[in-house]
């Protein structure tokens, strides 16, 4: 089998709005802008956000490991677009993280130095990107604005700045595809390329993207679709249908999905799972939250917001705690739970 290799090039780290880590733990500042959280554990998270700068607005990247009480600065990659896209924000562990820009080809940056420098993708472009275990997983591409090609998958440590690739077990029929991973268990969702099929295809893995076993998808095809596993048997699901969504969930590991009793869902529904029994789902155009503690059977209102506030960026470290992301017009701010999503506290910002 053909072998090719996604290679790194360094770039340089530092931020239109100051570099290098600050000497004690603060609040987050006053005019921070978060864009989007990754989530280390109960303690460690970073932030992804936008402060004032020359040019109008700059990345930089907040961490606490205190469970935001304190946060320090890290520099985000330079470049990083402030309109039209958001940026996302993986880290694998304290010092190996990403950043991937939807919608711009695939734009992608890592660090496996706690962000002191970032290095950049020269070619293929990711489309999607996941981390567990310690190893990070992309569907990378040749793209131009009208049309992707060539599609890889790509798997390496997360200390790695060389990813070898291989070939899909599909090829895909555009570049909506999702990608999960959970431990040493890999999910890749697509449709594929050809004649006309009634679901989409869900890939599996067991040994963290060695070999896939295929089976039809839980999503209508080329609509997409997002996976958000709890563990090994149990995956939650949001597929899109056109005008509306559908949540699903399975417990045989993605060979099977079972559809949720939620009511109607538009397209822009999430769900964030916080073990196999509780999740929480951004629903109504991200303005509530609702939770479930039986697997979906039912769900309990646990916010509502106004018509200009909305939900985003649901993320759990683990079955009590996780943060989230509250969104007004032209500021946003990062809350948190400790009791598996039932209530939220604002993190102040100074």
């Amino acid at each position: 089998m053909r072998r090719t290799v996604l290679v790194l090039l360094v770039v340089l780290a530092a931020s239109g709005c100051g570099g290098g880590h600050r000497a004690e733990e603060q609040p987050l500042p006053a005019r921070f802008v978060p864009d989007s959280l990754s989530v280390l554990d109960g303690r460690d998270f970073l932030v992804l956000g936008t402060l004032p700068c020359r040019s109008g607005r700059c990345y930089v990247i907040e961490r606490t490991t205190d469970g935001g009480r304190g946060f320090t600065r890290v520099p985000a990659p330079q470049g990083l677009p402030t309109q039209g896209t958001v940026p996302t924000l993986h880290f694998a562990d304290a010092r190996d993280g990403f950043v991937l820009v939807p919608f711009a080809q695939g734009a992608f940056w890592a660090t496996h130095d706690g962000g002191a420098t970032w290095r950049k993708v020269g070619s293929p472009d990711v489309l999607a990107f996941a981390t567990a275990g310690g190893s990070v997983y992309a569907v990378v591409a040749r793209c131009t604005p009208r049309r992707c090609s060539g599609y890889r998958f790509a798997r390496a440590p997360a200390t790695a700045t060389r990813w070898p690739e291989t070939a899909l077990s599909f090829r895909p029929d555009s570049s909506i595809v999702d990608l999960a991973a959970r431990g040493p268990h890999v999910w890749l969702l697509g449709s594929p390329r050809g004649r006309f099929r009634p679901h989409d295809l869900l890939a599996r893995s067991s040994d963290g993207g060695r070999t896939f076993v295929t089976v039809p998808g839980p999503c209508d095809p080329d609509l997409g679709g997002i996976l958000e596993p709890s563990s090994a048997r149990v995956i939650w699901a949001i597929c899109p249908t056109g005008m509306l969504a559908g949540a699903l969930r399975s417990t045989d590991g993605g060979a099977t999905f079972s559809p949720l009793h939620t009511g109607v869902l538009p397209n822009s529904a999430r769900l964030a799972p916080a073990s196999d029994r509780v999740a929480v789902l951004v629903a109504n155009g991200g303005r509530t939250l609702d939770r479930t503690t039986d697997g979906g059977a039912t769900w309990r209102r646990v916010s509502q917001l106004g018509d200009n506030a909305w939900w985003t960026d649901v993320v759990f470290a683990d079955a009590r705690v996780g943060e989230a992301l509250r969104i007004v017009p032209h500021d946003a701010t990062v809350w948190r739970t400790t009791d598996g999503g039932a209530a939220w506290t604002r993190i102040p910002r100074r």
